[in-house]
């Protein structure tokens, strides 16, 4: 007597909805996505309330602007458990950054738009808030405490030129209220060093409810508390021998990282100082020196370049990261936007492991701006879309 074997559909019917729920969760985030669509019982296994509070690594996002035509405009998103790219419906025009799983755009120097990423289908739902107190342009953007948000430093245009004196007031969102609360202004050590997310790097530790504001160049350091509304003062400047310019970056938990070129790193084979990009463990209190922990491998960095020898190819060097993942790339375009990412754990930080990120989908056009941003991607708007 024959026995037909149970179909594949009817395997999956018997699972309990726990059972169904841990197979579920260890699927990439492009992959759980589509299997919620299967049927009603994978809907509500991928809906439930432990696979949100399930830890995805950081995506790394990549939006390039194109001045001249606007059709050229394109979007992009890295999903680092499946190590490939998603290609992402255009940015707003006027976007200007990311972080805490929210895109954010100026249609003017006042008017402030922000966005939950990968989500609305087609076209993000872009909701705005009411006018900035003090406007600018470029603040580095932050997101705390049941999605507020805190806007700190950027530019202030008058008569076209930018006002070096004015270091604009901290500003902070509340989206139940739609209003904002106007804090200090950066400390004046950032005066001549600039206050536009062109010239600053930022990292927010949320257990310390502190946000952490550095000068790429100047190396200047400030630390804004989010619970006192105040800034630390003392901090100084936090530069390791030889940096030629740094990224301040969250690290794992409540740890912070920088991540810099170097120029002084002796080449064995050739016997000469080359350049090296190496990433180093701070202490959030600013105490002792920082503790090296990685160096990009030199193929890694020579690939980020390919055999451009020009003294200021480092120049177009740009970093970000966020939760131990520490994103590196070039934004010129005639390289296509080369990108590698560092991977970082361990309770001392001590297990560190580099990659290439593949190539970007499809042909690459020129962007005349490109927006960069390591952020987590909330479960919950991003099952509605299709785009993934």
């Amino acid at each position: 007597m024959e026995h037909s074997s149970p179909s594949i559909t009817s395997v999956w019917d018997r699972l309990s909805f726990d059972l169904t729920e841990l197979i579920l969760s260890y699927l990439p985030l492009s992959s759980l996505v589509r299997s919620s669509a299967v049927c009603r019982q994978w809907r509500c296994a991928a809906s439930s309330a432990s696979l949100h509070r399930r830890r995805r690594r950081p995506w790394f996002f990549l939006f390039g602007l194109n001045n001249v035509v606007s059709r050229l405009d394109r979007s992009f998103g890295f999903d680092p458990e499946s190590s490939a790219w998603v290609p992402l419906p255009p940015p707003h025009p006027d976007c200007f950054s990311g972080a805490g799983g929210f895109s954010f755009a100026a249609s003017s120097s006042s008017r402030f738009a922000y966005s939950p990423l990968l989500s609305g289908g087609a076209q993000p739902n872009w909701r705005f808030t009411k006018p900035l107190t003090f406007p600018r342009c470029n603040p580095i953007v932050a997101v705390f405490d049941e999605n507020r948000f805190v806007v700190v430093g950027g530019a202030r245009y008058i008569g076209g030129l930018v006002d070096l004196d004015d270091r604009l007031a901290v500003e902070i969102y509340d989206p139940v209220t739609d209003a904002w609360e106007v804090g200090p202004p950066l400390p004046v050590d950032f005066r001549s060093s600039g206050s536009s997310s062109q010239w600053l790097s930022s990292a927010l530790l949320p257990e310390r409810k502190m946000l952490y504001v550095f000068g790429i160049y100047s190396c200047h350091v400030a630390a804004f508390d989010l619970s006192r509304r105040v800034w630390i003062r003392g901090f100084g400047t936090l530069r390791p021998p030889g940096t030629v310019f740094a990224f301040l970056i969250a690290g794992l938990g409540d740890s912070l990282l920088l991540a810099g070129l170097c120029s002084g790193e002796q080449d064995g084979d050739s016997g000469g100082a080359q350049p090296c990009f190496a990433i180093w463990a701070v202490d959030p209190l600013m105490r002792g020196q920082p503790r090296r922990i990685a160096v990009m491998p030199r193929d890694i960095l020579t690939g980020l370049f390919g055999t451009d020898d020009d003294d200021n190819r480092f120049a177009s060097l740009r970093c970000v990261g966020t939760d131990g993942l520490v994103y590196v790339f070039n934004e010129d375009h005639h390289k296509g936007y080369p990108a590698c990412v560092c991977e970082i754990e361990g309770k001392d930080m001590d297990q560190c492991s580099w990659r290439r990120i593949p190539p970007l989908p499809g042909p690459v056009n020129r962007f005349h701006k490109t927006i960069a941003f390591c952020s987590p991607v909330p479960l919950g708007p991003v099952l509605g879309t299709a785009h993934l």
